[in-house]
């Protein structure tokens, strides 16, 4: 499990200045300002969403207008702030007759209708038909607040109704379809992937479409993914269109639950395309060729692809829309929550739908390849149903959990009182950091008498860590002080002697015999960190060899800020360790259901490889070596001072570096695909994380490289928002073979998205973690619904 918050650079950063600063005296930090009290805001809607269900907190289930005649209809809106009074009323029409109305009091609903989630409120509707509803594509809902018409929502019935259905008896709301098996011969299918470029001409952004004509077909030889990227220019495709491919076969296989390695994919481009914003429509088609099913002609999409199965954010949004029009298309599918995006040409955001109305074109945010699924085929993609609570430890893995977190609270305690036996000129520089530390633990202690055991696990896990690397750094330094930069080295590789039981972690989890789905989990959890341990002792080593040979070179800040960053390293590779022995204690010896089939951990293994490395591939190829440009530096240079900047490219570095250096030693195929796979979900939710900071969100950064804010802050707060419903939902697919370690990463999730933006960030990682593992607990168990 990943815990990397308080390696934040900044933390490196203020550490330096305290140093830089000693001669001047210690100085007083600011006061803190205690927070207003909470206020009731004016009512003001964020957004109305029509779903198949809602959660116990009213937040939209399976978003999507298209419903069956029988189908319960769900219609949840989102109010800004949390609400106390006033009015939120829904009246249901078809065609220019009314035929329900629901209106709910916020002051006077306590509960049931209306529940604030995360600084939000959500009201909740239901509509049952009391018969088949007829079918038509003129329903519409109009929303009011406080009697006033906020918007009116189109929804659509399919099949054949039953006229009359407001006079008939109720009926109960029935199940989707059975899903849908996979033709033995799948098929082909052409997506109008929307683009948007600079036209040097003209001087301004222009959008238009590219046709992609994807193909799927059985493997000639089984046993070997195959993805194939064709152009009709030369370069027409660049390193982003082949990730965003990549991503698009690995969540299509895993929605369905099939072994990518029986079939053969192909995504045939006409024209020049490039960037990742067409990853969900590829999906769509990708799933679409697989069951056979043709695409809407009238239709195009854009919208990056998450682990999850989540639409993400993208740019251009305007000019699509225009490029779209001109081509014909009627309705364009864009990410949720970018109703209103930025347009190069006005230099300012603009009303999406507005544009499309002035073009002729109907503009629809959806949320999930589900959704747009739907909508492009009239189909419904195969989804398990099963609940929507928040899933929770069994008990022996609770108490496990409880009792690792008290072991790592003694670590803190341990380093603390090592610390504090240093001289005070030494320990003066560490006094707010290490009060971070303090702070950590403390919350720990909470949480452990709360009974929230996961939440104290993560919180004394950052506690240990955190004073264990202000307590070696503190060490090395007061060496540094007193036998120069010889014995600041030479304490730092004796602190890398005890990583040799890194190895016998190694030889332990080789002797460890999975049975269960479960321990499976555990044990890829487990490989995850010690490929971690190993990169980042590979990395600090030759990093403190480098320093041996150029500190003659360095100022002596610079040589007391390398010093410090491997310290960090070191540590953690250590701690990295001790989490591997956390994941088999705590994961192994949960489910009934017997992995029976060794190959379909060998399929996760190939597909989620090759998804980890297409990602890691295209942040290199674009954000690095851009910045590498910008700055004027190799871009081998450039990873290098990322590394120290961003703590999950590092991790991810290590990860890749650490797995391949183990793997060469490793004789037992089976401990190769562990120690692979484990690194390969780790890299797969990372990489994606990267993406979506760098180029989806739009992430800005300050100088020290810390997140000053986030430029698509409703998309976050929607991506985290469904991140969190896609987890439960396949969490819970499991039923009562709980995935312990999803779990785990589903609490850490949980606590994370209420910090920083960095941490917000880190919970969509973990959200996406949790997701892939239970996704890969339902496939080894073949619970995964086809």
């Amino acid at each position: 499990m990943r815990h990397r918050t308080w390696l934040n650079v900044l933390l490196i950063l203020t550490l330096l200045s305290l140093l830089g600063g000693a001669c001047g005296g210690k100085g007083t930090p600011p006061g803190t300002v205690p927070p207003p009290t909470p206020t009731s805001p004016p009512l003001e809607v964020l957004d109305v969403t029509f779903a198949h269900g809602l959660t116990a907190e009213m937040v939209p289930v399976d978003p999507g207008n298209v419903f069956h005649p029988e189908e319960t209809v769900y219609l949840s809106v989102k109010l800004k702030g949390v609400q106390r009074s006033g009015r939120v009323k829904a009246v249901f029409f078809k065609g220019n007759e009314e035929f329900a109305a629901v209106t709910v009091d916020l002051e006077k609903e306590i509960r049931g209708f209306i529940v604030a989630v995360g600084g939000n409120t959500y009201v909740g509707f239901t509509l049952k038909p009391k018969a088949p509803l007829p079918p038509g594509d003129d329903y519409k809902a109009n929303v009011y607040v406080n009697d006033e018409l906020v918007g009116v929502y189109t929804f659509k019935v399919l099949g054949t109704g039953v006229q009359g259905a407001k006079d008939a008896p109720a009926a109960q709301p029935t199940s989707p379809p059975a899903a849908t098996e996979v033709p033995v011969s799948p098929g082909e299918v052409t997506i109008h992937a929307l683009y948007y470029a600079h036209d040097p001409r003209e001087g301004k952004a222009i959008g238009g479409i590219s046709p992609v004509r994807i193909r799927v077909a059985p493997a000639a030889e089984k046993g070997e993914l195959r993805v194939g990227f064709f152009e009709e220019e030369v370069a027409g495709t660049g390193d982003m269109w082949h990730t965003a491919g990549w991503m698009a076969v690995v969540v299509a296989s895993q929605i369905l639950g099939i072994d990518p390695r029986d079939y053969e994919f192909s995504f045939s481009v006409g024209g020049r395309i490039d960037g990742p914003s067409a990853g969900s429509y590829m999906t769509v088609g990708i799933l679409a060729a697989l069951l056979g099913q043709p695409l809407r002609e009238d239709v195009a999409m854009t919208g990056t692809i998450n682990p999850d199965g989540t639409v993400g954010p993208v740019g251009g949004i305007p000019h699509k829309i225009q490029g779209a029009a001109e081509r014909g298309v009627t309705l364009v599918l864009i990410p949720a929550g970018q109703r209103y995006d930025y347009d190069q040409n006005k230099g300012r955001a603009v009303d999406v739908y507005d544009v499309g109305e002035r073009l002729g074109v109907q503009v629809r945010e959806v949320s999930t390849v589900f959704e747009a699924y739907e909508i492009l085929t009239g189909t419904r993609l195969p989804r398990p149903q099963t609940s929507m609570n928040a899933p929770q430890l069994p008990d022996r893995a609770f108490d496990r959990t409880r009792a690792k977190a008290q072991e790592w609270f003694s670590r803190y305690e341990n380093a603390r009182n090592r610390f504090n036996s240093l001289p005070e000129e030494i320990t003066q520089y560490f006094v707010d950091v290490m009060a971070d530390a303090d702070e950590r633990a403390a919350r720990a202690q909470s949480a452990l008498q709360q009974g929230l055991a996961a939440v104290a696990y993560q919180r004394a896990v950052q506690a240990a860590i955190g004073a264990h690397i202000w307590l070696l750094t503190a060490e090395m330094l007061e060496r540094y002080a007193t036998g120069g930069l010889s014995a600041a080295v030479d304490y730092l590789l004796s602190n890398q002697a005890s990583l040799s039981e890194l190895d016998a972690v190694m030889d332990l989890l080789g002797t460890e015999q999975p049975r269960t789905a479960g321990d499976y989990i555990a044990l890829f959890d487990a490989y995850m960190s010690i490929g971690q341990a190993q990169g980042l002792v590979v990395i600090a080593t030759q990093r403190l060899r480098a320093l041996d040979q150029q500190a003659a070179s360095m100022s002596e800040e610079e040589i007391l800020g390398e010093l410090v960053q491997l310290s960090a390293y070191y540590v953690l590779a250590h701690n990295l360790v001790q989490l591997a022995r956390d994941s088999v204690n705590i994961g192994f010896g949960y489910g009934a259901a017997v992995v029976k089939d060794p190959e379909r951990v060998a399929a996760m293994e190939s597909l989620l490889r090759r998804a980890a490395e297409a990602n890691l591939r295209y942040f290199e190829a674009t954000v690095v070596d851009e910045y590498a440009k910008t700055f004027g530096v190799h871009p081998e240079q450039m990873k290098a001072l990322l590394m120290n900047y961003d703590t999950g490219y590092l991790l991810t570095v290590a990860s890749e570096q650490g797995t391949r250096a183990l793997a060469g030693q490793l004789a037992d195929t089976g401990q190769q695909t562990a120690l692979i796979l484990g690194n390969s979900i780790s890299n797969y939710a990372q990489s994606a994380g990267l993406i979506a900071k760098y180029y989806s969100l739009g992430a800005q950064l300050d100088e020290q490289g810390n997140i000053d804010r986030i430029e698509r802050e409703r998309a976050l707060a929607d991506m985290l928002d469904l991140a969190d419903q896609r987890a439960k939902e396949t969490i819970n697919m499991n039923r009562d073979d709980v995935p312990v370690i999803a779990v785990l990463y589903y609490e850490t999730a949980r606590l994370k998205r209420q910090g920083s933006p960095e941490e917000q960030l880190e919970a969509l990682e973990d959200y996406w973690s949790a997701t892939t593992f239970a996704q890969i607990h339902a496939y080894l168990t073949e619970k995964q619904e086809r």
